[in-house]
């Protein structure tokens, strides 16, 4: 509820990060940043997608961004299992 409540308040991914932080024994560690999409909507607005990986759960989060205001909310936030790597 942290995150919803507090967006449109600076940079939601640094946002997003340091609520994160709070709950580092349940999450795990911070393991990068993945930018999935970058959609233009309109003239005003963009989508972008990204992913925040943490040890034990990948955060799925939509930001739209609003050139017009220079503001940022959240679309859609979602948490998944993550994503095996798979070694070559």
């Amino acid at each position: 509820m942290g995150i919803l409540n507090q967006t449109g308040q600076g940079n939601t991914l640094q946002l997003v990060r340091r609520l994160m932080n709070k709950f580092r024994a349940e999450a795990g560690d911070f393991l990068g940043l993945r930018q999935l999409e970058d959609q233009v909507l309109n003239r005003s607005h963009t989508l972008q997608s990204f992913a925040l990986d943490f040890e034990h759960y990948t955060l799925n989060l939509d930001i739209v961004n609003n050139r017009t205001d220079n503001t940022e909310s959240i679309n859609r936030l979602e948490f998944s299992t993550p994503t095996p790597m798979i070694a070559a």
